[in-house]
């Protein structure tokens, strides 16, 4: 089973990648609004998308993958299109959320996009084909 790893931040993603991308695992980011007590986001596509996303990991994600669930703040942190929004910067480069990538790959779903479950599947698939050639290995 993947293992989940909460991240608030770019610092946060930052710290935990200094971790885990050394040994070249397989990594994959969910991008994200900032959630309130309630657990629900501040972003409505990011609220419309939760239920197929977590479907789609629990199915698809590679088993011993990691799953940085990355939040990027609250609206105002995330509408900011300077560089002091560094999610919007390389190596992540994000224009929209909800999204997600897997570190070091160019595969991502972004948007609506994340609403199409046979996306998610290719997108899960292609990760496993990739990891079954030895170009990313599974995380311990």
């Amino acid at each position: 089973m993947p293992q989940y790893v909460p991240i608030q931040g770019y610092k946060q993603l930052e710290d935990a990648l200094k971790v885990h991308a050394k040994s070249n695992c397989l990594i994959y980011m969910y991008f994200f609004g900032e959630k309130d007590s309630k657990g629900r986001s501040w972003c409505p596509d990011c609220v419309e998308v939760e239920e197929l996303v977590e479907t789609a990991f629990r199915e698809n994600a590679h088993p011993n993958a990691l799953i940085y669930t990355v939040d990027v703040g609250n609206r105002d942190a995330w509408k900011d299109r300077s560089d002091n929004n560094k999610f919007r910067l390389p190596p992540y480069s994000l224009s929209v959320i909800p999204s997600l990538l897997r570190w070091n790959s160019p595969e991502r779903l972004e948007g609506d996009q994340l609403l199409k479950p046979q996306l998610l599947e290719l997108f899960f698939n292609e990760a496993k084909s990739q990891s079954a050639t030895g170009k990313t290995v599974p995380c311990k």
